[in-house]
């Protein structure tokens, strides 16, 4: 019997042994690729770093408004992390605090941060899964189970940010303590600088990390284009330039495959594919006219009734833009900082500071439309220079009255018998009303549609607005419109590019930012030179003529200035009211180069207020015209005496 029992006890271990035979010779026979592929997974780390965005410099191509930078980061990785007993955890952030600086308290402050930063990645994820079918979808539920524990797994592996843009000291600290310390890691990150601050931040934009949604996007549907090709942390453009040529900007990320030992460390590079940094990006942007634009317009702001604004300067036959200015501003580099100052709504919240006002906020004209009003009456021939009308400083039209602005206190007044040319100097409603019902009102809708307005420019900026020009059904819509009232919305851009149209003999150009674009004209307005003559003629009175409406304010002894005032009706903003000021107009009279618009909003009479912003731009202009003269005089005298 006992050998029996033997026999059996045998056999078992024999087939025992048959079947671990077996099965490593499928492991080590049958399945050899795949085992070495895991192997190798386990022993050689694949990363992928970022390269640096592109440079944006400015016309000059000196002034940098936007570059890359290495910065070092203390990171925690929260995979290490849990494995620490949560007795000695309290130990672990006492020793980071030590090294950072900070207090115990305030390091379990940040890894809550970063934790929940994790969590808001995955809960946005699930979101998105379950939104893709029926509500209770057993299939959908376990795919968001699934991606969200990918997530944590990737995100608990990869290290979260406690303390961003560390000193070098720290850095090594925090290094040297990482032995000891396990999931603290000290990492290197590129981080974008604007290295002038909020010079041009609206033109600028500014950028963050990119959601989980867009790397969906860009990772299946851009696949092919490899600069379009993303990685799960890599940033994106929000606004301004760096979201309109975003993928220009953005560089090709480089492949790092190393062979690491049980402790992370390297042994040995395998391949190494470096990132190629973005492209370089010059803007017509002139340094000094933007400075110019701006601190103009923060002085309205810093005023004992602070006002927002924006103004524009083009290049009257390139429509390069010169200066784009909305205020308030603010700096890219604290964007994250200064978030809750930001958006207070008792402070400059308020005023919504990352509103680009030139570009994507939409205001009623006011008596700077007078110069559709001019154009269409002088091409259709119901207006010429010598029509007069009479102003007895009210209007009336059935039940409504339209007034003149010197009618009102502190002039009680009127202008009695005036002609065209006078009427745009002094501005004066009475006139044009009744010369926007003899136009009519299909004639200024052709014309303010043929200068642009209705429709975006073009600009190589995301977010325009094209505002609105309606057509009036009635004779009270046309008087409205034709002093630039009622539902007529413009932005100061179109403004701006209605003023290079005068100025330039009737070419619309399409304005742009980007040095490489081509000067692109999209039509003629259409009107004759005689047409151009008169308003120019007008123009010119408004600012260098006494009583011209700008001629207190815009007058220069620097430079000759053209244009026209406007003083626009608007809603009030909850606790701010009055009129938009607005000024458009284009200088050098004689050899016109730029063109310029500005608006305050709510900022009363636009000679007074939007006027000397414009004037401080025109200077400006012509203070750099003048020592850019004067240099290559200079440079070409030494050239002769050599």
């Amino acid at each position: 019997m006992f050998y029996v029992r033997v026999k059996f006890v045998a056999a078992f271990i024999f087939l025992m042994m048959l079947l671990v035979l077996a099965r490593l010779a499928y492991m080590q026979i049958a399945n050899v690729d795949h085992y070495r592929q895991e192997a190798k997974r386990r022993q050689v780390s694949v990363t992928y770093p970022n390269a640096p965005r592109g440079l944006v410099l400015a016309r000059d191509g000196t002034t940098v408004l936007a570059d890359d930078r290495p910065v070092l980061n203390v990171c925690v990785r929260f995979g290490e992390l849990f494995q620490i007993p949560r007795e000695r955890l309290r130990d672990w952030c006492a020793t980071v605090a030590s090294i950072s600086g900070d207090t115990p308290d305030g390091v379990t402050a940040r890894l809550g941060l970063a934790w929940n930063a994790i969590e808001d990645q995955v809960a946005r994820r699930v979101k998105t899964v379950l939104s893709r079918g029926a509500v209770g979808s057993t299939s959908l539920e376990k795919q968001a189970k699934v991606e969200a524990r990918l997530i944590r797994t990737r995100e608990y592996a990869r290290g979260q940010v406690l303390y961003a843009d560390v000193g070098f000291r720290i850095a090594a600290r925090a290094e040297v303590a990482s032995a000891d310390l396990p999931g603290l890691a000290v990492t290197q990150a590129m981080a974008r600088k604007y290295p002038n601050g909020s010079l041009a931040a609206h033109v600028m934009g500014y950028v963050n990390e990119i959601t989980p949604e867009e790397w969906d996007l860009y990772r299946y549907e851009y696949g092919s284009d490899e600069r379009k090709r993303v990685g799960y942390h890599d940033v994106m453009g929000r606004a301004g330039i760096e979201k309109q040529y975003n993928f220009e900007l953005k560089g090709l990320r480089g492949k790092l495959e190393k062979v690491i030992n049980a402790y992370g460390d390297t042994q040995k590079i395998l391949a190494e594919d470096f990132p190629r940094p973005g492209r370089t990006i010059t803007l017509t942007i002139d340094p000094l006219l933007q400075k110019a634009a701006e601190e103009g317009l923060a002085e309205i702001l810093k005023s004992a009734e602070p006002r927002a604004g924006a103004a524009v300067c083009m290049d009257v036959d390139t429509g390069e833009i010169l200066a784009m200015a909305s205020s308030p501003v603010y700096d890219p580099n604290s964007i994250g900082k200064d978030w809750a100052a930001l958006n207070d709504p008792d402070g400059i919240g308020k005023f919504h500071p990352f509103q680009n006002r030139a570009v994507d906020s939409a205001y009623p004209l006011g008596s700077v439309f007078k110069i559709i009003v001019t154009t269409a009456g002088l091409e259709s021939g119901a207006l010429t220079e010598d029509t007069t009308f009479t102003c007895d400083g009210v209007y009336r039209l059935g039940k409504r009255e339209f007034h003149c602005w010197i009618s009102r206190a502190p002039y009680f007044s009127a202008h009695g018998p005036i002609g065209l040319i006078k009427a745009l100097q002094v501005s004066c409603n009475i006139y044009f009303a009744q010369a926007g019902l003899k136009v009519g009102g299909p004639s200024l809708v052709e014309w303010a549609l043929g200068y642009g307005f209705g429709s975006p420019s073009g600009v190589d900026l995301a977010f325009e607005n094209g505002g609105n020009i309606p057509y009036p059904r009635y004779p009270g819509d046309v008087v409205n419109m034709s002093i630039g009232q009622g539902r007529v919305l413009v932005t100061p851009l179109q403004v701006c590019r209605m003023a290079a149209a005068v100025a330039n003999g009737g070419t619309l150009v399409i304005p742009h930012l980007n040095c490489r674009a081509v000067a692109t004209k999209t039509r003629r307005v259409g009107f004759s030179s005689a047409t151009q003559q008169t308003l120019r003629k007008a123009l010119y009175d408004v600012v260098n003529v006494r009583g011209g409406t700008g001629y207190t304010n815009v007058r220069s002894d620097k430079i000759m200035i053209a244009g026209k005032t406007g003083t626009a009706q608007a809603p009030p903003q909850g606790d701010i009211s009055g009129d938009h000021a607005w000024f458009a107009g284009f200088a050098p009279f004689d050899d016109p180069r730029i063109a310029i618009s500005v608006v305050i909003e709510h900022g009363g009479h636009g000679g007074a207020v939007a006027g000397p912003v414009a004037k401080r731009i025109a200077e400006t202009y012509a203070d750099e015209t003048a020592l850019q003269t004067a240099d290559a005089t200079a440079a070409a005298g030494q050239g002769g005496a050599r």
